[in-house]
């Protein structure tokens, strides 16, 4: 339902504004005249003040008053239940926001928020989705988009750099461009402090076009390997089968990770077998989980290249670096900790290869540090790439395209 024909056919319209998880903080927010009606109903401040006086922006403690029902024997001789109603009082914040429109902050608890939800929706509320509340409020089509990616990123990072867009960063870095070079008096200090930023805006585009969408990092190597085991290392838990016993996975197994601030989806494969008897020893259901695999890899940001140090095989079916325009790859050496691994370290780390150990985790520090360095190399200290403004649509990029053809102009016309 749409929030004009919502405000048609209700009193007003109410909506969760942060996750429905369990979380610190539940916001609800309240929009229309009828709101005003229900919040003298339910909420007394603190300070005794009326909600009518106060002014946009501004907010205020107190209780929130609302009836529970519970069901309750009458007596032994009644047979059954009878409801009976409760008052409960809630510490909340209320915030009036606008004219006609208010948010309700209580603690993170799923029972309060789904009570003052349900209280609003008796009074004659229609609930609706929280980006369509943000479209009545009017905030413009970029903010909308940062709101939507911030309900759905994992790392950090990226909550970071949406965070600073939100704010305002990016129109700040356009805005201070747009005065550099249309200031009357042409100077190469003005281009060259307009093509630092410009130049800082084009760097940061290519991470900031995908903040909500992980990086793909694919395992790939020959049958026990120990990718499954490298896999849980990394993730923390068992996401993977780890079995003893060669080609337990037949299928590519995505593992949400948050790595060094940035979120990756760690993809299991099926092993490879030596080219020699590769057509004689795989089954038809083994033969189509490794082409999965590639399949996969090809559209990867970054292949491991996965074989346990113990195992001298070197003739595998692989991908290697994915070729000319593919994906980079990394080298990774597994079950350092096994006896017969130790004697080929010391090779291993002059061949350029990661070694590590799932059962004692080492290595694995600095391959995680590997991994984001090789995906995100914009992120490596020291920076300031998403420091500032940071284009998150193709409207940003168009503008910063515009804006680099007019610095362009302005540097021929000095």
């Amino acid at each position: 339902m749409k929030v004009v024909d919502a405000l048609k056919d209700s009193r007003f319209v109410v909506t969760r504004l942060t996750p429905s998880q369990v979380g610190a903080l539940g916001v609800i927010g309240i929009l229309g005249e009828e709101a005003g009606l229900i919040l003298n109903a339910h909420f007394e401040a603190y300070s005794k003040s009326s909600i009518q006086t106060l002014d946009i922006g501004s907010l205020v403690a107190g209780d929130w008053h609302h009836t529970i029902v519970m069901n309750q024997s009458v007596s032994d001789s009644a047979e059954g239940t009878v409801p009976q109603r409760q008052e409960k009082s809630e510490c909340v914040v209320l915030v009036k926001t606008g004219t006609e429109t208010w948010e309700i902050h209580v603690h993170g608890g799923q029972a309060v928020t789904k009570s003052l939800l349900k209280t609003f929706v008796l009074a004659g509320a229609a609930e609706i989705p929280w980006n369509e509340w943000f479209a009545c409020n009017g905030s413009n089509y970029r903010n909308n988009v940062i709101r939507d990616q911030l309900a759905r990123v994992d790392g950090f990072y990226a909550a970071q750099i949406l965070t600073r867009q939100l704010s305002g960063y990016f129109q700040r870095d356009i805005k201070q461009i747009q005065q550099l070079i249309c200031k009357s008096g042409k100077s190469q200090d003005n281009l060259k402090k307009a093509q630092a930023v410009i130049n800082r805006l084009e760097q940061s585009a290519r991470v900031g076009m995908r903040l909500a969408e992980p990086w793909q990092v694919i395992l790939l190597g020959p049958v026990n390997a120990g990718k499954s085991s490298l896999l849980n290392a990394l993730a923390g838990y068992a996401r993977s089968i780890v079995s003893p016993h060669a080609g337990t996975t037949r299928d590519v197994l995505a593992t949400r990770v948050v790595l060094n601030g940035w979120a990756v989806d760690l993809t299991d494969t099926a092993g490879f077998h030596p080219v020699s008897d590769f057509q004689q020893l795989a089954p038809s259901i083994e033969k189509e989980g490794i082409e999965r695999a590639m399949e996969a890899a090809r559209s990867a940001d970054l292949i491991l290249n996965v074989r346990a140090l113990n195992d001298p095989q070197k003739d595998e079916v692989s991908l290697g670096s994915g070729g000319e325009g593919g994906p980079p790859s990394l080298e990774v050496g597994t079950k350092a900790d096994l006896s017969d691994s130790k004697q080929s370290i010391g090779k291993s780390i002059s061949a350029g290869l990661i070694v590590t150990s799932a059962h004692t985790g080492e290595g694995l520090d600095e391959l995680v540090k590997l991994i984001i360095e090789t995906l995100i190399p914009e992120a490596r200290e020291p920076t300031d790439y998403f420091l500032g403004g940071v284009p998150i649509t193709s409207e940003d990029l168009d503008v910063v395209k515009e804006l680099h053809k007019k610095i362009e102009i302005y540097s021929r016309d000095l």
